[in-house]
């Protein structure tokens, strides 16, 4: 029977994972389809370059939740239910979320490169939680002298898979070998993903991305917002005081 509960667990991963927030957001933000611009790949890094930091940054997220947090519910009815399979559902979970980006049924198997649904990965894990916080924002500073996003990326990902082997490995966790084969499998699945940015970069002909300008743009424009905010309140108040 725990068979057919996994099975199910997949399942629903997948589904899931195959909602794409970011041809949601920049369809109702923009009215563009996200694989028509940029670099045409449906996720936070061509966000980034063509929507900006806040829509990355909100895509981000919700690519993350959309992994890690049915991920986590999965380990808690496991815990409570099966225990002993908690890990090993919470990341089959994860994963055939991840699957279901890349390839969403929804939009004819063509999705994105994993990379923010992995973070979701290791973001809801009970265990390594605030560990992916601080390899995150170790990233997020890095991003700001090295301009090749995949290499960030998938800089985060090597560093908390092998941080997650080491944690399960010393602490002798339950099932911990097929855990370890899929993080290491999402791992490579992630690099082969990427393997036209490799080449790119290889060739010198690989975009870069001025992310600290990428930054600065978006809490420039939002302190302009606010400041215009300001004043129209003040000569609003004005009007009304003369009247």
């Amino acid at each position: 029977m725990i068979y057919f509960y996994l099975a199910l667990t997949i399942l629903i991963g997948y589904l899931l994972g195959c909602i794409n927030f970011a041809r949601i957001f920049t369809r109702k933000v923009s009215n563009e389809d996200i694989t028509q611009i940029g670099s045409k790949n449906p996720g936070a890094m061509n966000m980034l370059r063509t929507q900006g930091f806040g829509l990355a940054l909100l895509t981000l997220a919700f690519e993350a939740i959309k992994v890690g947090a049915p991920a986590l519910v999965n380990f808690f009815i496991y815990q409570k239910f099966n225990p002993g399979y908690e890990n090993l559902a919470y990341f089959l979970s994860a994963f055939s979320g991840i699957i279901g980006h890349c390839f969403p049924i929804y939009y004819r198997f063509k999705g994105g490169k994993g990379v923010s649904c992995t973070f979701g990965m290791f973001l809801f894990h009970p265990e390594f939680w605030w560990v992916s916080l601080i390899v995150f924002a170790f990233c997020f500073l890095l991003f700001f002298f090295i301009q090749y996003g995949f290499i960030i990326t998938n800089l985060f990902i090597l560093v908390m898979n092998i941080y997650s082997t080491v944690m399960l490995v010393l602490h002798h966790a339950l099932m911990w070998i097929p855990i370890v084969v899929i993080l290491w499998i999402n791992f490579a699945f992630i690099i082969f993903l990427h393997r036209g940015n490799i080449k790119r970069l290889i060739a010198g002909t690989e975009n870069k991305v001025d992310f600290k300008e990428k930054v600065f743009k978006h809490f420039k424009k939002k302190k302009n917002e606010e400041q215009i905010e300001v004043n129209t309140d003040e000569t609003t108040d004005g009007s009304q005081k003369d009247e």
